[in-house]
């Protein structure tokens, strides 16, 4: 994994000294992405300059070194992420009269670039984020990858356009005026996490995920979308072809983790009690015959932590097994760093145990296998059935209603009247934001479970789960991959119809027929419990939490945007008690706030 950083000149407003200044300080705050290497590289005209951070993954020798020109010297390279397939797209490309020196999937995806244009975004399995300029049109290409598994941000201001891989680079740039944005509060109060395209920064934006933006020189940007996973009801394979499904689905999952074995450096697995992390680790030990490293947390004294399920699956697997237990140091320990932690604020409570499993893992290996997405592409969510069934049972029902009860009783972080009474201004985006994906639910022929898998893969799946394993993660340097979201597995999971999802209580039931053919039922059929922080956590430290939500209101009092607004910050807080994630983002936004090198 790596950090990107990019800065594009207009009409020569700056100086080569101030700009290489700019991107100098923008790759030094990336440098926990990348801690083995780095890089700058500037236009002889003054026009286009990118950053790079390393963690050198493959080819660790200095060839791997970015930004990267190609072997003409017409395009240069500033990429974060991996190419899964480059070895077949770089033997492709052989055949095409294409020379590479060096072992890199940055030089494949260069030269692929350099051959089909923007078109190779759709051939690569892979997760990334990517700049590519042009030197001979002066064009900037950015992209990211399917699901969002790596972040970009970028923003526009007086003769400049700026991007990099984490919202905190951006503000290195001492021209770019920001402020705390009204519309992403609301969001994130909604949501628990601020989603694409805003961020919760005026007039820093993310790239959607499966989308790529061009910028000319000029300063005119062209966006196209590449990906969007889509279930069609007339491709949908139904619980009569279970068997045969699972099998395919077992080959095709072999082949992506084969795949994202990749490496030259130490890998492991992250195992939770899931049926995702158990069948990846299941199959990586007993199909492809892999040793494999495993790494767990667990919750001390509470009664549904994960960690001894875990042991058990790994001690069948055969599997080097490791864990770390979660105690009341670590959640001193956490509070106190939260807010630098996260580049974004994110108020899913799965980030801290992530963040702690990614440390104690990185003691051991620097790439790490998971399980995510499982839930988003097979309906494996608890919340999934009973709204599922209240929206079919309710066919009158508006979609963008079906999008704002989904989120109001399934992913309830604020109440509606509490977010809209302290952002009155900014309501309008969490509006916008059902509106935006209404679609889902207009399938006149298709399940509402259908539509929530969507929804939450175009949303939640990018906004609050795989932001949190990116950002968690990369404080260590550890890369974390994740087969669920190969392209071949996403086309056959977007073909499986509700019946191999769902069969009566039992959720993700093809993933759970193939995990009994390595397993003991007892794991094949042992319900979600989820990742996050557990209740447990919030009472046996209670003192703690009422501390920090004392300590939330001053610090957010304390702002400029707060301070404008004194009847948003006690309409908020008459309204944040009532549940642990409300109580949770409140304490995170405000921890986040108190580590801005910039008044907001």
């Amino acid at each position: 994994m790596c950090g990107i950083a990019g800065y594009l000149n207009f009409r020569n407003r700056r100086s080569p000294e101030y700009v290489g200044a700019t991107i100098g300080r923008m790759t030094r705050a990336l440098a926990h992405r990348g801690p083995d290497d780095n890089g700058a590289w500037s236009d002889a005209d003054n026009f286009c300059h990118l950053g790079h951070t390393r963690l050198s993954v493959l080819d660790l020798s200095a060839a791997g070194h970015q930004p990267m020109e190609s072997r003409d010297g017409r395009y240069v390279i500033s990429f974060n992420g991996e190419i899964y397939n480059f070895r077949a797209l770089r033997a492709q490309l052989e055949k095409a009269g294409h020379r590479f020196h060096t072992g890199t999937d940055t030089e494949v995806l260069l030269a692929g670039f350099a051959q089909v244009g923007i078109e190779v975004f759709r051939v690569v399995d892979g997760m990334f984020a990517v700049a590519i300029y042009d030197r001979q049109t002066g064009r900037l290409t950015l992209a990211r990858d399917r699901a969002g598994e790596k972040p970009l941000y970028y923003a526009a201001g007086e003769g400049f356009f700026a991007f990099a891989s984490e919202l905190r680079a951006l503000l290195c740039i001492e021209e770019l005026p920001v402020t705390l944005s009204e519309p992403a509060l609301a969001e994130y109060f909604t949501l628990r996490y601020v989603p694409e395209p805003g961020s919760i920064l005026d007039p820093v934006h993310k790239l959607e995920p499966g989308t790529l933006l061009q910028i000319d020189r000029d300063g005119r940007r062209h966006v196209e979308r590449y990906y969007a996973f889509a279930i069609d009801p007339d491709q949908e394979v139904g619980p009569g072809q279970v068997d045969a499904y699972a099998g395919k689905l077992e080959q095709v999952l072999c082949e992506a983790l084969a795949d994202r074995l990749n490496s030259d450096v130490p890998l492991g697995m992250f195992l939770s009690s899931g049926v995702d992390s158990a069948l990846a680790c299941a199959l990586l030990a007993a199909k492809l015959k892999k040793p494999v490293k495993t790494f767990t947390v667990g919750f001390e004294g509470d009664p549904a932590s994960e960690h001894e399920a875990a042991r058990d699956i790994a001690a069948r697997l055969g599997t080097e097994h490791h864990e770390y237990i979660f105690g009341a140091a670590d959640f001193d320990r956490i509070c106190d760093d939260i807010g630098g932690l996260l580049d974004e604020p994110n108020g899913d409570r799965s980030c801290v145990p992530t963040y702690l499993l990614s440390g104690f893992a990185r003691q051991h290996v620097t790439v790490a296998i998971s399980g995510d997405a499982g839930d988003e592409l097979f309906g494996g969510y608890g919340r999934y059935p009973g709204i599922a069934a209240a929206f079919d049972q309710n066919a009158d029902m508006h979609p963008v209603a079906m999008v704002q009860a989904y989120i109001e009783q399934g992913l309830a972080v604020a109440p509606a009247d509490t977010v809209r009474a302290a952002f009155p201004q900014g309501y309008d985006a969490v509006i916008a934001f059902y509106e935006r994906h209404a679609p889902a639910f207009m399938h006149l022929r298709r399940p509402a479970l259908q539509g929530l898998r969507e929804l939450d893969f175009r949303s939640y799946l990018p906004g609050a789960v795989l932001a949190k394993v990116d950002r968690m993660s990369m404080q260590h340097a550890l890369e974390v991959r994740t087969p669920f979201l190969s392209p071949i597995l996403l086309d056959l999971a977007a073909r499986a119809g509700i019946g191999l999802c769902q069969a009566g209580n039992v959720q993700k039931l093809v993933l759970r027929r193939l995990l009994a053919r390595y397993l003991p039922e007892a794991h094949a059929q042992a319900p979600k419990k989820g990742f996050g922080m557990p209740v447990s956590v919030f009472f046996n430290n209670r003192p703690r939490v009422e501390s920090e939500l004392a300590a939330a209101h001053r610090r957010l009092a304390e702002t400029r945007f707060f301070a404008a607004r004194p009847g948003a910050l006690d309409a908020l807080f008459r309204g944040v008690g009532g549940n642990i994630n409300s109580i949770w983002a409140t304490i995170v936004l405000a921890r986040w706030v108190d580590t801005v090198e910039r008044p907001l």
